[in-house]
């Protein structure tokens, strides 16, 4: 026994270093297994424990007012959040929230009762919370920095900037429409976080700005959309209207100076406000423009040689029936009436009789090149509405009549202002105009708009013969008198209209639509401003309600674009006729005198007596050509071609593409020519066409 002891304690100790060995060796082989085969996994493992991907949204650029002061910009923002894993005391922490946020502690409870992981507690948060909050140090509360957005003059062109989203992207109006250029890419970095959830960067270069997005220059005034604003508020309260819109252009360019929506509401806060009260009703609300619509049908008929601005219509003592059954009513038992009157005075009745003279395919002909029945061409924003404008096919008997007078389409604010702002501009239309540059993160332009003709309407002188009328609708025994102002002659035109009752199928007897539209100064507009009232009371007609808003705004908006006042009243452009006449002061139905035009017209240039802008055609009807003056004439370069039987704006945009220097007289249809059909022209020579026959 005692041999075997030490038999057996060898034994033992042999099979005790055996194992002693195996388990060190699979020690050795673990960790031999953690280092070299599951390295790669446990890093991983631990940096999604430490280390997590941040994006950095991009600041978004600023929208600026053709002054360059600002209307929307970005302001740094912390957003304040809670990741309940790591959270040791949540009962402590929600109360310091609560006493921070000065927020109710059951309901920050119940709020943060579910965030397990992670919840937002409060965004945009400004510069003082932000470090604020960060200087309380609890562990599983961070603060992330961004930025928001902000729109410093509060409702200032509210329904034209739009707002942005908690995301920062873009929701309505420019904000959405040029989401892309105002937002850079967004970029990504990986961050490591520390035991209490906060955020550390990884190295300098992590901590720079974030990209920057492109900002956006508008045509916008903001003084006068300040004016303007504050104007239409003013007689929508004053008046009892449901709503009420001002917008503002530059005749010459198409430039929208003013913007004006009221009730309106504040960006900062859209969630407050009705879907209805953010909707931009110059661009998607149409109207029956009523009595502002009559200086485009006696336009047409001027245009056609059917009248003159002393032609006389007889005005029915105020009751005229269209085909024997339709009323059409005056305010005034008008008899005889001059074309120059019928606007003067703005009788239905009139104007129903010219459009009759003129026929409903020539009168949608022309409606249609101002742009009724068609989106203006707005680039941004989206939205717009066309209006209604029937296809001629399907008018009725009494359409022609009707629509000649506003009543039997409907057309936007926007179309309304930029028609009458081409009666100001010698009857080029042009295209509205918003944008004016954008400019990426850097200071680059990445995108110039200039002012863009889309067609010549009709002749200068056609335009000038309205507008001349409508400088008459602001003097004594006009329905505008109220429209006129001293130092800034006024030419404008009253509208009141009735709207239509869907319930009943038949034209409102209480509810009426006053506008007034006008051109300031006369001599050479420098704005076209439309002023429009919806369902004002007790005073519902346009030179009563509407009228006075239009002065109230040029007068201040005026002296701002530095356009010095006149003395007295405003002269006629041309010399009196030799004979007596019922046309408008200074418009002439056997005009001897001459105007100037040189060509090509370089854009934007325009004058009384100098340039004027045109647009090129390609083809117009009766223009030279071997199917003689009966067919297509086409415009030969270097060739004179025969335009004998044209109007004056078939003349005009036949000749428009030439270099030729034009001098043209009196008015109707082409009799004379000088050079002869087909003699070979220079650049700079000098042509000359006499019209006749109005």
């Amino acid at each position: 026994m005692r041999q075997l002891l030490p038999e057996i304690m060898r034994s033992r100790n042999r099979i005790m270093a055996a194992l002693f060995v195996a388990v060190f060796g699979a020690v050795l082989a673990r960790a031999g297994q953690l280092q070299l085969v599951d390295r790669g996994m446990l890093v991983e493992k631990s940096r999604e424990i430490t280390q997590r991907t941040l994006t950095l949204n991009s600041l978004r650029g600023d929208i600026y007012d053709s002054r360059l002061e600002k209307l929307a910009t970005s302001v740094a923002s912390g957003t304040l959040s809670v990741h309940g894993a790591i959270m040791k005391e949540p009962g402590e922490i929600f109360l310091r929230l609560s006493e921070f946020l000065d927020m109710d502690y059951e309901a920050l409870a119940k709020k943060l009762e579910g965030a397990s992981r992670y919840a937002v507690v409060k965004r945009n948060l400004n510069g003082e919370e932000t470090e604020a909050a960060e200087a309380l140090r609890i562990e599983g509360v961070t603060v992330e920095k961004g930025y928001k957005r902000v729109y410093p003059n509060g409702t200032l062109a509210a329904h034209l900037l739009g707002f942005v989203g908690v995301d920062g992207r873009g929701l309505e109006g420019l904000e959405l429409a040029l989401n892309d250029s105002l937002m850079a890419p967004p970029r990504k970095i990986q961050v490591t976080s520390d035991k209490r959830g906060r955020v550390i960067l990884n190295s300098a270069e992590e901590a720079q700005e974030a990209p920057r997005g492109g900002s956006v220059i508008l045509t916008l005034d903001r003084r006068i959309q300040q004016i303007a604003e504050r104007a239409i508020a003013a007689a929508v309260e004053r008046n009892n209207a449901k709503s009420g819109m001002a917008i503002a252009v530059r005749p010459s360019t198409g430039e929208i100076v003013a913007s004006a929506i009221y009730p309106g509401y504040d960006p900062n806060s859209y969630g407050d406000a009705e879907v209805e009260a953010r909707r931009n009703m110059i661009l998607t609300d149409p109207f029956e423009p009523g009595s502002t619509f009559k200086v485009f049908t006696v336009a047409a008929g001027l245009e056609e040689g059917i009248i003159s601005p002393d032609s006389v219509f007889y005005c029915e003592n105020g009751l005229y029936k269209v085909d024997g059954d339709t009323a059409i009513r005056d305010t005034g038992n008008y008899g005889d009436l001059s074309v120059s009157q019928i606007v003067q005075k703005s009788s239905n009745i009139g104007a129903a009789k010219i459009g009759e003279r003129i026929g409903p395919r020539k009168l949608h002909n022309y409606l249609t090149r101002f742009s009724f029945g068609e989106k203006s061409g707005l680039a941004y924003p989206a939205g717009e509405s066309a209006g209604r404008l029937r296809p001629v096919r399907e008018w009725h008997v009494v359409d022609a009549s009707n629509i000649s007078f506003g009543q039997g389409l409907s057309v936007t604010a926007l179309q309304l202002v930029m028609a009458v702002a081409a009666l100001g501009n010698d009857g080029a239309l042009m295209r509205p105009m918003l944008v004016s540059r954008v400019v990426d993160g850097d200071g680059r332009v990445v995108e110039l708009r200039e002012p863009e003709i889309i067609r010549q309407v009709v002749s200068p002188l056609t335009a000038r013969q309205v507008t001349a009328m409508m400088r008459m609708v602001v003097l004594k025994g006009g329905t505008g008198r109220k429209g006129d102002m001293k130092g800034y002659p006024v030419a404008g035109k009253t509208g009141t209209s009735q709207k239509w009752n869907q319930a009943t199928g038949a034209y409102s007897h209480d509810r009426f639509i006053a506008s007034f539209v006008g051109l300031a100064p006369y001599e050479n507009p420098e704005l076209c401003l439309l002023v429009v009232l919806d369902e004002p009371w007790p005073s519902y007609y346009g030179g009563t309600a509407a009228a006075p808003v239009f002065k109230e705004i040029m007068e201040e908006a005026l002296p701002l674009l530095d356009v010095p006042p006149t003395d007295g009243d405003s002269p006629p452009r041309w010399p009196k006729a030799d004979r007596p006449t019922r046309g408008a002061p200074g418009v002439l139905s056997d005009y001897s005198g001459a105007n100037f035009v040189r060509m090509p017209i370089p854009k934007g240039d325009k004058g009384s007596a100098g340039p004027i802008p045109l647009l090129a055609a390609s083809a117009v009807p009766g223009a030279e050509g071997a199917a003689g003056p009966s067919g297509p004439r086409m415009a030969v370069p270097g060739v004179m071609p025969d335009v004998k039987g044209l109007s004056m704006r078939e003349v005009l945009d036949l000749l428009s593409p030439s270099e030729l220097s034009l001098e043209y007289q009196g008015s109707g249809l082409a009799v004379s020519q000088e050079p002869a059909p087909g003699t070979r022209t220079s650049p700079g020579q000098l042509a000359r066409v006499v019209f006749s026959g109005r």
